[in-house]
């Protein structure tokens, strides 16, 4: 009889092992998925943050390459009394720039570059006739014929960018 209940016993054991055994392994498992779903959403994360910062740069990037066309044209350009060359301008007569065998040329309309569009808005420029301070709405009275102010926007993915400078006839 002892040794029937020694044996009840070591089996009794195992089966309790086994269950033990059996939690470790289903709890292992969701530790296991928990981790690898932390770090599958930190890599979307990170990845999802370096097409941004890439697209900000290029957004930038274009940004800068705009003011830069728009200064070479001013300077092979001929300012007129009324601006430079035959600018139209105001918002609704958005440009871009292009550069054709080293000479830049204004296209009317707005420029696609994959999934950015960029514009270039030429507005004329009022000073105070006592600080001759530009100012923030025009006053054709005060119209400063050798000033004007530009306007580059670039749009992507719902975002816009928009950078305003000005420029004068320096010549």
């Amino acid at each position: 009889m002892i040794k029937e209940k020694n044996i009840d016993s070591i089996s009794m054991a195992k089966k309790e092992n086994f269950g033990f055994m059996l939690l470790e392994i289903i709890i292992s498992i969701a530790i296991i998925t928990i981790v690898f779903v932390t770090l599958s959403g930190i890599g979307v994360l990170v990845i999802n943050t370096s097409s941004s910062i890439r697209n900000e740069t290029k957004a930038d990037f274009l940004m800068k390459e705009e003011f830069e066309a728009v200064r070479n044209f001013r300077d092979g350009t001929t300012w007129a009394t009324d601006g430079l060359g035959a600018v139209n301008t105001g918002s609704g007569n958005p440009y871009y720039l292009t550069n054709n065998l080293g000479n830049w040329a204004l296209v009317s309309g707005t420029e696609i570059d994959g999934v950015f569009t960029r514009k270039v808005i030429f507005d004329k420029v009022s000073r105070d006739p006592v600080t001759h301070d530009i100012e923030d709405i025009y006053n054709p009275t005060n119209n400063d014929s050798d000033t004007r102010k530009i306007t580059v926007i670039i749009t992507w993915q719902g975002k816009t960018s928009q950078v305003v400078s000005y420029f004068t006839n320096w010549k």
